[in-house]
């Protein structure tokens, strides 16, 4: 398995023939193709507002078309096709072979209140995460979901040393529109019916924009609970509401405030699902739990254009998140709830700057994020605690045009950070202080070849904090390091008039204090680790009728140093780093209403524990999606089939233990079938 990744040379090579291909493509036709052009598609997630053939960083987009029609159950459905990504079971998703949920998941997020290493950002604003992924069920009203790859503490701090997804809604329109939506699975039951309404209150000044959603929905489950304790609840259903409203004053043309509320809730078993490893195909579930997650958030966004040199941009927001469980076990004895409040608040605020006809352009902020945790489990696990953590920082990037073709930007983050925190699970009662002071710095350098290619150099520092966690065997608090990382990449972006966009990132990384979590989620700080591989993506229009997406992530990672600790694993591989992934999918326009399409993802075999265990291996699957679509200026109709062939596809696996008696997986849905209407004016 180890060697199944090409060399260092190979890797090399192939970066160079891509380089080669781009720099060949303009040769293709150029049909006239009604796809959108993605390498105008401006990325948000930099703070910078650039468009995709502008970024240097490894960037996926996906489209409002791609989101918004309920062929993906939820937002981390959606990343499982996006090259160098793994999904796994309630679980943030892993780039480049480092795992989301870092020290975060688990036990460990409410003992230590660890972050995660992937952050989530909705409209700008960092989302909670707490123990399991939840609350991400259901897309309505998106404009555009971005997937950073590699680290991006410069722009959003700690949590993100393994890259970011940066969520953009509708906002307001100054002219009426509006749709309706219901969708419908069959293998699990599942009904999506949303809604949206946009338009003016006052002409050209005041607007508004209000999105609804609610979905009812069952886990993919045979069973009824233990028969020793029925449950009290169905332990198959999902239930989720959201609510945004937004509005926008515009009293000139060089100020705008958009105020926006949202409330989400989210309840049933949506964080890990996971089925007994004998008889997969029957999903017998085990580890039930009834989880929600409640969301509400309230946020003023203001952007003033001083002059032509300067304009303002800042954020104020609020947010009350609220997340718990009652556990479900054979014995009611055994049985546990979980009640964890969290209230945070942000300030964000953005000069950005123009000189010398744009010649030099940039940006410097000012963050400040406070949250305040309360914890209180009752019953089989009892434990109480506080958390109360602040981050201060100072921010900046800019660019600089030394020639018509060459740009070099340098930007950077000062971050001071402080965390109190009281656990208590008797007899261990531990107080967690500590204040961290923590320079990034990023550095670019862009060269256009012609008008259609532009090569790039980067280079820039990842960080996350260093934190505690309760070591259940020993029943004794203990510590662990902060970790770093230096990303170097090379990257290529060509855009050529026949809307192909053809972008690939070459990238190494060198990790130092890497948190590594074992398989009995002990946290560890391995010295060095090490990774180095390719994302390439292609996008394209084949003929008039005829559009092609493309992907390809290669990865080689290595535990070069695993410290003192777990010496024996020197030289292995990190957890869910499968060497080679890749997606292919195509869509053809019959006629000018009626489209066919499809997807193939396959993902390479993957260690699921850093001790490179046989039994936890998992991965080396392909996955097949059809889709068949009618759309018109006021309908759109799309019916698709997810595991065309039925694939009983291992994402994780945890074999048979004294802890585990029957072991247990998560795989991929069953082939299932469904459809979406969709109803615009």
């Amino acid at each position: 398995m180890r060697n199944a990744f090409p060399s260092s040379l190979s890797v090399i090579a192939m970066a160079i023939s891509t380089v080669g291909f781009i720099a060949n493509a303009q040769n293709i036709q150029a049909p006239d193709g009604s796809v959108e052009e993605i390498e105008k598609i401006v990325v948000l997630g930099e703070k910078a507002n650039r468009t995709l053939k502008d970024s240097t960083s490894s960037i996926s987009v996906l489209t409002a078309d791609e989101i918004n029609n309920t062929q993906y159950k939820s937002v981390s459905d959606a990343l499982s096709e996006i090259a160098n990504v793994v999904t796994l079971s309630g679980a943030l998703p892993d780039i480049r072979g480092v795992s989301g949920n870092g020290g975060a998941g688990g036990f460990n997020s409410i003992a230590g209140g660890a972050k995660g290493r992937v952050s989530t950002l909705i409209d700008g604003l960092a989302q909670p995460f707490v123990a399991d992924l939840s609350g991400d069920s259901g897309m309505w009203d998106l404009q555009q979901i971005e997937v950073f790859r590699g680290p991006q503490s410069t722009s959003n701090g700690r949590n993100s040393i393994a890259g970011s997804v940066f969520i953009k809604t509708n906002d307001p329109s100054f002219d009426w529109e509006g749709a309706a939506r219901v969708g419908y699975r069959n293998k699990d039951q599942y009904i999506d019916t949303a809604g949206v309404i946009s338009g003016p209150i006052i002409e050209d000044e005041l607007a508004f924009r209000l999105s609804v959603q609610t979905l009812n929905a069952d886990t993919i489950t045979n069973g009824e609970g233990f028969e020793t304790n029925p449950p009290d609840y169905d332990i198959d259903e999902i239930e989720t509401q959201r609510v945004r409203a937004k509005l926008k004053w515009q009293p000139s043309d060089d100020l705008s405030f958009m105020l926006t509320h949202t409330y989400n809730n989210e309840e049933g078993d949506a964080g890990r699902i996971y089925y007994e490893l004998e008889n997969l195909d029957e999903r017998n579930r085990i580890f039930f739990r009834d989880i929600e997650t409640e969301i509400s958030t309230t946020s003023l966004l203001t952007e003033y254009a001083i002059n032509d040199n300067f304009s303002f941009d800042l954020i104020l927001a609020y947010m009350d998140y609220q997340w718990g469980f009652d556990s479900y076990e054979a014995s009611d004895e055994d049985e546990q709830t979980l009640v964890f409040d969290e209230t945070n608040t942000t300030v964000d605020a953005k000069l950005n700057f123009a000189f010398s006809d744009g010649e030099t352009t940039g940006f410097v902020g000012f963050y400040y994020f406070e949250r305040e945790q309360d914890i209180l489990s009752t019953g089989a696990f009892p434990y109480y605690g506080d958390d109360n953590s602040e981050s201060i920082a100072l921010y900046t990037e800019a660019n600089f045009t030394l020639s018509d073709k060459l740009t070099l930007t340098a930007g950077g983050r000062l971050e001071r950070e402080s965390q109190d925190r009281h656990f208590v699970y008797d007899p261990i009662d531990d107080v967690y202080n500590e204040d961290t002071n923590i320079f990034l710095p990023k550095l670019t350098l862009t060269y256009d070849v012609d008008e259609s290619t532009t090569l790039g150099i980067s280079a820039r520092k990842g960080y996350n904090a260093a934190g505690g966690a309760l070591n259940f065997t020993a029943q004794e608090y203990y510590y662990y390091d902060e970790e770093e990382v230096y990303t170097y990449e090379l990257s290529s972006r060509t855009s050529l008039s026949n809307n192909t966009f053809i972008s690939a990132n070459l990238f190494y990384n060198d990790y130092s204090g890497f948190q590594a979590l074992s398989s009995t989620r002990f946290i560890t700080n391995m010295p060095e680790v090490t990774t180095y591989g390719l994302e390439a993506e292609l996008h394209t229009n084949l003929t008039d009728d005829l559009q092609l997406n493309a992907g390809i992530g290669l990865l080689n990672s290595e535990i070069t140093d695993a410290g003192e600790n777990y010496p024996d694993v020197d030289g292995n591989e990190l957890n869910s780093a499968p060497s080679f992934n890749a997606n292919v999918g195509a869509k053809y326009w019959l006629n000018e209403t009626f489209n066919v399409g499809g997807s193939v993802r396959y993902i390479g075999e993957y260690f699921g524990d850093f001790s490179n265990t046989e039994e936890r291996v998992a991965g080396d699957y392909t996955l097949v999606r059809l889709t068949a679509g009618y759309e018109t200026d006021n309908w759109s109709v799309t019916a698709f089939v997810d595991n065309l062939f039925d694939e009983t596809a291992i994402v994780t696996q945890e074999p048979v233990s004294a802890r585990n008696p029957a072991g247990y997986a998560a795989i991929a849905d069953p082939r299932n079938v469904g459809v979406s209407a969709t109803y615009k004016f």
